[in-house]
């Protein structure tokens, strides 16, 4: 199947923007290219051929021949059930990419966001499968707790072991019901595979852990959050002296983060930083030099608007002045839309030490709502 990609390379961009309270002056990232990798064909959510006009929560991993492989969920609106994930596969520069590709499609079902880890030359791609709506109905209320809702979601996995060419038979990993992933996994210094998951209620982060690369996988609960915040989608690094960070979703307006020094088997309470962030997922990962970046939204809900990376070099307890990377203003009063975003962000380091970021850029309005998937490749070294 193919499905027309839009790309580009556009225009150097190196606004800084201030430090906030608390956190370094260290050099700030700087955005060097830019460009789309999938533009939406169709905007009308109630037109009835249109299958990928919203496009959303983005992530992005190099495979093991060097080309880039972007996926994400789409459909005519969020959680439609004929959502399923999309990818592009890109070159090892970022600038071409492919038509779109259907990587997973469940019938009748909502397909939701994917994930990777990168194993050598083995990548892992999951996702959550359930559906978020009553309609049309599926039979008794008896069934519909387990068919329709929270509960409805399950975790699955597919690897390829040749750069995407085939890809294995899904695999339902975990066992648990009412999580799934969102942000990428790693593989620890260690050998074991680590894959940030998050129940869609926001009550609790977790882990899934596999110490046998990937035939097995444990889940493991991560700190409760005070009733007044959440935390959810985590964003997971190893940092360079072994401890792992992870931070995760609130909706109070400011970034939280917890820390394990036990390979993941235990995490420290949730930590209030003086970051502000938006109810968003975020992005976090681990530089070759041993710097975090972190790729997130700096404004407090319900906006979405900003975008923005910064570094910190000691482990994430303080972090360097921000580059934006992309925003959009928001819905002014009487505004046909309602929502603005750039969001989602995921994050890889390119051989030559640039970092490639992908998110989305939403739009919605009640007769028009679309998702655009874009790229820049940012200058961190």
């Amino acid at each position: 199947m193919g499905i027309s990609a839009n790309c580009f390379c556009g225009i150097v961009m190196t606004c800084v923007l201030s430090a906030v309270a608390g956190i370094s002056r260290a050099q700030a990232p700087q955005v060097i290219e830019r460009g789309v990798v999938f533009d939406y064909p169709k905007a009308d959510p109630y037109d009835r051929t249109n299958f990928y006009g919203f496009n959303h929560a983005p992530s992005i991993t190099q495979l093991s021949d060097g080309r880039l492989l972007g996926a994400w969920f789409s459909g005519p609106f969020e959680a439609s059930v004929h959502q399923l994930i999309l990818g592009c596969y890109g070159d090892a520069t970022g600038k071409a990419w492919s038509e779109g590709t259907v990587l997973n499609d469940v019938p009748r079902k909502s397909d939701f966001d994917p994930a990777f880890i990168r194993d050598g030359q083995r990548t892992w791609l999951f996702y959550s499968v359930g559906r978020w709506d009553r309609y049309p109905f599926v039979g008794m209320r008896d069934a519909e707790k387990t068919e329709i809702g929270i509960d409805s979601y399950k975790t699955f996995a597919r690897y390829t072991d040749d750069a995407g060419k085939t890809w294995s038979t899904e695999t339902r990993v975990g066992g648990h019901t009412g999580s799934g992933p969102r942000s990428n996994g790693i593989k620890l210094s260690g050998g074991e595979l680590i894959l940030p998951l998050h129940r869609y209620d926001g009550k609790q982060p977790a882990i899934l852990k596999s110490a046998d690369e990937g035939k097995t996988w444990r889940k493991i609960d991560g700190p409760v959050p005070d009733e007044k915040v959440t935390a959810s989608e985590p964003s997971i690094a190893e940092c360079a002296n072994g401890e792992l960070l992870m931070i995760v979703r609130s909706r109070d307006g400011w970034l939280w983060s917890t820390r394990s020094t036990d390979r993941g088997e235990t995490w420290s309470p949730l930590e209030k930083s003086d970051m502000p962030a938006a109810a968003s997922s975020h992005s976090l990962i681990r530089l070759r030099d041993g710097k975090l970046a972190l790729t997130h939204n700096p404004t407090k809900p319900p906006l979405r608007t900003q975008l923005t990376m910064r570094l910190s070099s000691d482990n994430g307890k303080t972090w360097g002045e921000a580059v934006e990377i992309d925003a959009v203003p928001a819905p002014s009063e009487g505004d046909e839309v309602y929502s603005r975003q750039v969001a989602y962000p995921s994050a890889t380091q390119l051989p030559d030490g640039n970092v490639f970021v992908v998110w989305t850029r939403i739009s919605v309005a009640p007769v028009e709502q679309f998702g655009k998937i874009h790229w820049a490749k940012v200058k961190v070294e």
